[in-house]
């Protein structure tokens, strides 16, 4: 009975799997896969990878909550973007990707981590392919990853939620597009997600025909950089760089309530394009007839825009010093007056408009009554001590700190803290 019952459960795993998946349990990653490579425990590559498969993805999760570390290597598929006949004819099936979350939303695997750095290139689809389930959170994050050269999209996400984008570089993708919209990071049908510090370049091909084989137009070019297509809503898309695509960030009709902020989008496309086949590409494109302002544009550098307005660009975010909004001392009041050294904190609340970080600390020290060298010394940027004393013939000492902030380009807002040695506690 027992051997039967071993027997069946065998028989069940292997059904869950895909015929043409093979099972790596936390096993390390090199040289050629020719079948589907699905991992089930955290995994890294310890070698390069060439894929030889051609209907099916290279690498796929096949259980939620695992890594998988490229570790400075690189995953190559089949594919020559620059040869039509290696490439699929539509971004539809079949799933010839290089790393999958699953092969459908139904499959798809939650809170996989896939991490850099290292290259995903040359597949005859999208590089990296995130499905998101309904009611899920999909909670991917795909961090420091390249992606180079596939011939439709660098990464692609169909129904993907509360996910992380980091730190990629996505660049010559979407060449053999066709008419589907693709490029460096396609958004498709997904939700709040995060897509922060990436760079998107050169991807896209402005011709509704694989490479070019007929004159693109304004409404043939819909590949991107960064796209936000179908009903992708609620995502930030802020401080990428995003240039020399054949569109730069493209948004579709159904897309809204995203916001889109301190992204640079210039270039785009580059001036080989616009030489070649005119005005047929923007920094950024929105497709909708109306409400421009159904997304939120914040302080992207911008040059070219078309779509309903109100227009985001040109906009070149005016750099301006810090702005200090509150300074306060802790103590604020040394007593009693014994002579002897005090630490004082300063805390500083500042925002800038270019620089999320300004640099603070304390510049100067005076007072109402002379000061002798010793009367105050720094501890740190925002720390110092000081002496409590004062005349005691006058109305008692006021200590005036002075705060410096200064941002990224270097321009600085100062304010004032004071302390107080009182005469008396009168």
């Amino acid at each position: 009975m027992t051997h039967v019952r071993l027997a069946r459960v065998a028989f069940a795993a292997a059904v869950c799997l895909s015929s043409y998946a093979a099972v790596a349990t936390a096993e390390d990653l090199s040289g050629v896969i020719a079948v589907t490579k699905v991992i089930v425990e955290n995994s890294q590559l310890v070698g390069d990878v060439t894929c030889t498969m051609t209907t099916a993805p290279c690498i796929q999760f096949g259980a939620p909550n695992i890594d998988l570390r490229l570790n400075g290597h690189s995953i190559t598929g089949p594919a020559n973007p620059d040869d039509t006949t290696t490439c699929q004819p539509t971004s539809g099936p079949p799933l010839a990707d290089g790393i999958s979350n699953g092969a459908s939303a139904a499959t798809s695997q939650p809170g996989v981590r896939i991490i850099g750095p290292g290259m995903v290139q040359k597949f005859r689809r999208h590089g990296i392919l995130i499905f998101g389930a309904a009611g899920t959170s999909t909670n991917v994050t795909v961090k420091d990853i390249t992606t180079n050269h596939n011939c439709f999209s660098g990464l692609l996400t169909n129904g993907m939620t509360d996910s992380v984008i980091e730190g990629i570089v996505s660049v010559r993708n979407a060449a053999n597009s066709g008419g589907a919209p693709c490029g460096g990071n396609c958004l498709v049908n997904s939700n709040n997600n995060h897509i922060v510090n990436n760079l998107f370049g050169g991807n896209g091909s402005p011709c509704a025909a694989a490479l070019c084989a007929a004159p693109p137009t304004v409404a043939s070019n819909n590949d991107f950089g960064m796209g936000l297509i179908g009903t992708s809503s609620g995502n930030v898309i802020e401080q990428n760089s995003i240039t020399g695509n054949t569109n730069g960030i493209l948004i579709q009709t159904g897309a809204t309530g995203n916001t889109i902020r301190q992204n640079i989008a210039a270039g785009n496309p580059p001036s080989l394009v616009s030489r070649t086949y005119g005005p047929v590409g923007f920094d950024i494109k929105d497709e909708a007839a109306g409400n421009g302002a159904r997304n939120s544009f914040e302080r992207n550098w911008c040059i070219t825009y078309s779509g309903p307005g109100p227009s985001p660009c040109p906009n070149f975010p005016a750099v301006a010093p810090p702005t200090i909004s509150g300074l306060t001392a802790s103590p604020t009041v040394l007593w009693p007056a014994n002579g002897k050294m005090v630490p004082v904190k300063i805390s500083v609340t500042v925002t800038d408009n270019s620089d999320p970080t300004p640099v603070c600390k304390i510049t100067g020290v005076t007072a109402n009554e002379a000061l002798d060298v010793s009367d105050w010394s720094l501890n740190g940027p925002l720390e110092l001590d000081l002496r409590a004393d004062r005349n005691g013939l006058g109305t008692g000492r006021v200590y005036s700190i002075t705060v410096t902030c200064t941002n990224a380009s270097q321009l600085s807002a100062t304010a004032v803290a004071t302390v107080v040695v009182p005469h008396d506690q009168r």
